[in-house]
């Protein structure tokens, strides 16, 4: 990467944040605002009657959110309340660690994000297993070994997997991650992949190097995946296993078939960027800041999908196939 490609990638990343922070800002000016879908029903009736009894720092809207996540049941709503807001006489939860009532109660990004997000993940970023595209014919090379290489790799993505949705969680650094890997994707647009690299020796010492390589080259998409999967095993279990398909050789045609035209590559990683947004809305600190702010999860990634795409735009040289 030479130097005027370094400063064009960090000036879209800057543009990027920017946009996301000034979308977010305007967000946390706005508090949680009532939502007539939510506030009504037998429901939120009761969990007003409950919230008179004893008081909370909910406001309403929450208290109809709360019904909704837990299908009309008083108790369990009036538990998640409880325990997102407290009582009165408690701070309300700082921006650092806040989650919306509606938000999915185990950490997790919604089904369909995720498999929407691991799907654009591997179209924009995932690299394809060389171990496993050689055991099923799609690069050249000697598959001798190549069955033990594929539970190697494996085991070594989903350990950086792992790691990444540990990091992931901490405050902010989800948010950061998620800016870093759009920009990231913006300036890859119209770069060649590069060419599978093949053991020079079958020794022990290569088959080690090459599964070691594997998941340092595929680190780029294993952070996408983790803002993806986050605390579900089985989108954990599904993103990881999809790494074995990515490495047929229909795939990885069609994945050189999309980042053959500048267009097509440009929309693909503009998708990915606003799934990245999406996930961003539902954690915290970001669901804390547009929690009240009607729209925030269109708004955010709509702000992201139109910055990466413009940022493509700049950053991309000619195609090549």
């Amino acid at each position: 990467m030479n130097a005027p490609d370094l400063r064009r990638a960090l000036r879209a990343a800057v543009v990027g944040v920017a946009l996301l922070v000034s979308a977010a800002a305007l967000a946390k000016t706005t508090g949680v605002v009532d939502d007539p879908a939510l506030q009504t029903g037998p429901c939120y009736d009761a969990l007003v009657d409950k919230n008179a009894a004893t008081p909370t720092t909910a406001p309403n809207r929450e208290l109809g959110s709360a019904c909704e996540i837990e299908h009309g049941d008083v108790e369990k709503a009036w538990a998640r309340v409880l325990r997102l807001w407290g009582s009165d006489s408690t701070d309300i939860p700082d921006y650092d660690s806040y989650r919306r009532a509606d938000a999915p109660a185990g950490g997790a990004a919604p089904l369909w994000l995720a498999a929407t997000g691991i799907l654009l993940t591997y179209a924009v970023l995932g690299a394809p297993m060389r171990s496993a595209a050689r055991l099923l014919g799609a690069y050249p090379g000697p598959a001798k070994g190549a069955l033990i290489d594929v539970a190697t790799s494996l085991v070594l993505r989903g350990l950086l997997l792992a790691a990444f949705v540990v990091l992931f969680s901490l405050p902010y650094l989800a948010a950061i991650g998620a800016a870093a890997l759009i920009a990231f994707a913006a300036f890859r647009l119209g770069r060649p992949t590069p060419a599978p690299l093949d053991p020079s020796t079958d020794s022990l010492s290569a088959h080690l190097a090459e599964a070691i390589n594997d998941p340092a080259g595929a680190a780029a998409g294993l952070a996408a995946l983790a803002l993806f999967v986050q605390h579900s095993v089985a989108a954990f279990a599904i993103g990881l296993g999809l790494a074995v398909v990515a490495s047929a050789a229909p795939v990885i045609l069609a994945r050189r078939t999309l980042r053959a035209t500048r267009v097509r590559a440009a929309v693909a990683a503009a998708a990915l960027a606003a799934a990245l947004g999406e996930a961003m809305v539902v954690a915290p600190p970001v669901s804390g800041w547009v929690g009240g702010l009607a729209g925030a999860s269109l708004i955010v990634p709509v702000v992201l999908a139109g910055s990466a795409l413009a940022a493509g735009f700049a950053l991309a040289k000619p195609a090549v196939s």
